[in-house]
């Protein structure tokens, strides 16, 4: 799903970035059991902050970054620092519908991403079947309480097939193979963690 003018903004805003760089990034990297993960994709990248972070923080050899939205691939790719060029590939794709194979990658990332989604369940298959055995989801994700808010609801346009409590999130990856290792929740407004496919 594309974003509105106003999660557009947000989402490019410089506090954005330094929020995931320096706090979500960081918080993430500490969630994880390896050193490096050589071969990573991240679903909705957007402007491709995320991306850099898994470049720079996780010891990424290559990075597939994709996004649903054409108009966000180009800005990742205009953003791109040239000594990234050769770790780093945009490419638009539907979280829903990856065009990978079984079992690819060693991590997948989702920075905020899956609350965007018209079926989020469905996109937490893909993710869990383009990860490898022992593969790494780490996730960054807002909580149906936060989403279902009065204002949030008037200024963003977050699909409802798209809303999840905890434990709603916590039963899907376990339906899905994924186990989670590591957990923060704030509140009832967001989680952060990282889950190992079995």
């Amino acid at each position: 799903m594309k974003l509105n003018l106003i999660e557009k903004i947000i989402t490019n805003s410089p506090v954005r970035a330094f929020g995931q760089k320096h706090i979500e990034g960081r918080l993430l990297r500490k969630m994880g059991s390896r050193n490096e993960y050589p071969l990573c994709l991240e679903i909705g990248c957007g402007r491709g902050i995320g991306a850099k972070i898994i470049a720079e923080q996780f010891g990424a050899g290559k990075i597939i970054a994709t996004d649903f939205d054409p108009e966000q691939i180009e800005k990742a790719k205009r953003n791109l620092k040239p000594e990234l060029k050769d770790t780093i590939e945009f490419k638009v794709a539907d979280a829903m519908a990856l065009d990978e194979p079984d079992e690819k990658f060693d991590a997948v990332f989702s920075f905020g991403v899956l609350h965007h989604m018209e079926d989020w369940k469905k996109a937490l298959k893909e993710v869990a079947r383009v990860l490898k055995p022992e593969g790494e989801f780490f996730f960054e994700e807002l909580l149906k309480p936060f989403l279902d808010n009065f204002l949030i609801e008037r200024l963003t346009a977050h699909p409802k097939g798209g809303r999840f409590t905890l434990q709603e999130f916590k039963d899907a990856l376990s339906a899905e193979g994924i186990k989670i290792i590591n957990l923060k929740r704030i509140n009832n407004i967001v989680i952060l963690g990282a889950g190992r496919k079995q």
